[in-house]
């Protein structure tokens, strides 16, 4: 396997597990007078000084080219920020793991996106990597779950797609040649001022929150707005973004077992099949980017 793929796998799949951790530190905000709004504005907001610092810290700057600016903008607005809106508000309808199962149609979105614009092709095996992470996702929903508020299950399937978007733009504009600080930086940035903006408006930004409540807030700034971003933007840079896509269907599991170890959530056999169905189509995606084969950049 080259250096580049393997580095893009181990970065795909360490930031699915930093997001499949979200719901849990967010949870607690919320208990603490937070909303999706302004969980948003906070995670961008409390991440920038961690992300200049670790910029400055690599001896980078934060110098654009000529027009990028504003490819970034549309990034950050209709890709991350109306991601996380759409999703930390699905939250107040619908039970996270639910909105995180169905906030995954992504994936599948993504892979069609490439398959437009970029023009890969559907390999066997990352076909089968697609239609058994698919089938693995839906198995997390319950018998009773389509019968929840249809404004949450709307609100987790756009958000999907805002994601998608967010994914095949970021390769489509080249802005992943970005040093992943700065480009993290400036999306956090613009989702700062967006949500900000949007959150006064609307009367949904809320800043009087518990202590407790400001320390998750800091929690998820430094390991979701930082981290596993950073990882992401990473895992699209080496692997691509149908591939990136495709793992981070790691997410949702680790949300499952982080429910059931900490939150005494019920394991259904239906789920231990959804977790295992992600995992063979994610080691089907390794396979496919260790074998030595010409059509290798096609998964890329």
């Amino acid at each position: 396997m080259e250096k580049t793929n393997f580095r893009g796998l181990l970065f795909a799949a360490a930031s699915a597990v930093l997001f499949g951790l979200q719901p849990i530190p967010i949870s607690f905000t919320y208990a603490g007078g937070s909303n999706g709004i302004t969980m948003v504005f906070l995670r961008s907001t409390l991440a920038l000084p961690a992300l200049y610092l670790l910029l400055r810290l690599q001896g980078g700057d934060l110098r654009l080219e000529r027009g990028d600016f504003r490819r970034i903008v549309i990034l950050s607005v209709l890709g991350s920020a109306l991601t996380s809106i759409l999703l930390y508000s699905s939250y107040s309808f619908i039970p996270t793991g639910v909105a995180t199962t169905l906030h995954f149609i992504y994936p599948l979105l993504v892979a069609v996106g490439c398959a437009l614009i970029f023009h890969e092709r559907f390999t066997i095996p990352k076909t089968a990597a697609l239609i058994l992470s698919t089938a693995g996702i839906v198995c997390f929903l319950g018998p009773d779950d389509v019968s929840l508020h249809p404004a949450g299950i709307a609100l987790a399937l756009l958000s999907g797609l805002c994601y998608a978007f967010y994914a095949v733009y970021m390769s489509a504009s080249d802005l992943k040649r970005y040093h992943h600080f700065k480009l993290a930086f400036y999306t956090c940035l613009v989702v700062s001022v967006f949500s900000g903006l949007f959150g006064l408006a609307s009367g949904q930004l809320a800043l009087a929150l518990t202590p407790m409540a400001w320390l998750f807030s800091l929690f998820v700034a430094l390991f979701i707005g930082v981290a596993a971003n950073c990882l992401f933007q990473l895992g699209v840079r080496y692997a691509g973004p149908s591939v990136t896509a495709i793992l981070s269907t790691l997410e949702p599991i680790t949300s499952v077992v982080v429910g059931c170890l900490f939150l005494h959530e019920g394991m259904t056999w239906l789920k231990l099949a959804g977790c295992a169905s992600i995992c063979i189509g994610v080691l089907l995606i390794a396979a496919q980017k260790a074998a030595p084969s010409n059509d290798t950049a096609a998964l890329s």
